[in-house]
């Protein structure tokens, strides 16, 4: 196991999925991504990132790039491929990172899904994105990296709108948002992409979730509600491994 890195249980072999936490020091995106890589068991692995703008505009990682080992694809908040050996990865200190694969394909996916993108449906593009390449949605497998939970995060009452109004047809909890002070709720944004995934037709028992809370954990996580701009980020990624 390598420090400052947890691996997502269930992750059928072929694939490895996980995120870093702060043992080690807060760093860089890029040496975050190569602790990923040796976590996986892939040091060489090339780590495909994304300069992330709270959309929901889906980059393809797919075939023959220049050789590097740490790229920034483009602007967009999720990145699929099918590639051997290509590590995708999004940053967080708050926002939900989803992790998606398709063992018969070796599709993968990592998608960045703050409050605006979740309210852009970004998960909702990725499985449409892998729709479009012959993946089914009931054969997606999801992991939800930390995120900041319900009892964190108060938000005002256009964001509440926007969420709803996005998730009008998806089974979102009655708990996922509860009442704040004055006109504000707190809201569980992870609720709300789940719900979207489960519409999509992603299976309940293919979904899993670590259930940590950035905000809650200052030993393990950076968080932007918490700790202002200047916090590091968790790093989430998935690999589907070289044979």
């Amino acid at each position: 196991m390598t420090a400052g890195v947890v691996l997502f249980p269930g992750v059928p072999s072929g694939f490895a999925a996980g995120f870093t936490t702060l043992e080690g020091g807060a760093v860089d995106s890029p040496a975050l991504g190569r602790r990923l890589a040796v976590a996986f068991g892939v040091p060489d692995a090339e780590v495909a990132r994304l300069a992330q703008v709270h959309g929901r505009n889906v980059l393809d990682a797919e075939g023959d790039l220049e050789p590097v080992r740490d790229r920034v694809l483009g602007e967009g908040d999720a990145v699929i491929t099918s590639s051997a050996g290509r590590l995708l990865a999004v940053a967080s200190a708050d926002c939900t990172p989803v992790l998606l694969l398709d063992t018969r394909s070796g599709w993968i996916a990592a998608v960045h899904a703050g409050w605006r993108g979740t309210a852009a449906r970004v998960v909702s593009a990725a499985v449409e994105s892998f729709r479009e390449r012959g993946v089914e949605a009931k054969n997606l497998l999801a992991f939800f990296g930390p995120s900041i939970s319900r009892e964190r995060y108060e938000v005002g009452p256009e964001v509440i709108a926007a969420l709803r109004a996005a998730h009008a047809g998806d089974p979102v909890p009655e708990g996922a948002v509860r009442p704040g002070r004055g006109d504000r709720s707190f809201v569980d944004v992870a609720a709300f992409n789940r719900a979207e995934l489960l519409a999509a037709g992603v299976r309940e028992e293919n979904v899993v979730d670590a259930g940590l809370c950035t905000a809650s954990r200052a030993d393990l996580f950076p968080s932007y509600r918490r700790d202002g701009a200047g916090t590091g980020r968790v790093l989430t990624g998935v690999v589907r491994l070289p044979r």
